[in-house]
C-alpha cells in the first residue's frame, strides 16, 4: 500500500524538478512576440464634432478650413494630404464683397490616432505650407490638437 502512494509522489517530484533543474535558467530562441496591430476605421472630427473619413473639405478648428484635400496613407498612424487652408475668421482682413477669404496651399499630416470602441480618431494635425513661408494669420494653425470623442 505504501508503494502505491509513493509512486505518484515520485513521479510528481521528478516532473517538478525536471522543469526547473536546467542550469542557466530558461533559454528563449527566435524573435520576440509582437503585438498585433489594431486595424479598423479611422476618422477625423470637424469643429462641430462630426466624424469624417478622407474628407475633401473639413473645418478642423473654428478658425481654419481645409479644402481640395487629396489623401494618402489614410488609416495608418499618419495620414497625409495636400490641400488648401483658408482663414475663416479673417484675421488677415477679409476682402469686401463676394471675394473668398485668404488661403494658401498646405501639406497636412494627421497623427496620433486614439481608439474609441471599434474605431479610432486622429488627435493631432500639422500643416506645412507648400511654398513657405505661411501667411502670418496661419502662425498658430500649423500644429493643433483635434477634437476626439469621449471614451
Amino acid at each position: 500500500m505504501r508503494l502505491r502512494r509513493g509512486v505518484p509522489c515520485a513521479v510528481l517530484a521528478a516532473c517538478l524538478t525536471g522543469c526547473g533543474g536546467v542550469d542557466g535558467g530558461v533559454h528563449v530562441e527566435g524573435p520576440a512576440m509582437t503585438t498585433i496591430p489594431w486595424t479598423g476605421p479611422v476618422y477625423i472630427t470637424d469643429w462641430y464634432g462630426r466624424a469624417w473619413q478622407r474628407p475633401e473639405e473639413i473645418d478642423p478648428t473654428m478658425r481654419l478650413s481645409l479644402s481640395r484635400l487629396t489623401w494618402r496613407d489614410w488609416g495608418s498612424s499618419r495620414a497625409r494630404a495636400t490641400g488648401v487652408a483658408t482663414d475663416d475668421t479673417c484675421v488677415s482682413g477679409c476682402p469686401d464683397g463676394n471675394e473668398t477669404p485668404p488661403s494658401y496651399r498646405v501639406d497636412v499630416v494627421l497623427s496620433d490616432p486614439v481608439r474609441r470602441g471599434d474605431v479610432s480618431f486622429y488627435s493631432h494635425a500639422s500643416l506645412t505650407p507648400v511654398h513657405p513661408p505661411a501667411p502670418f494669420w496661419a502662425r498658430y494653425a500649423n500644429d493643433t490638437d483635434l477634437v476626439v470623442p469621449d471614451a
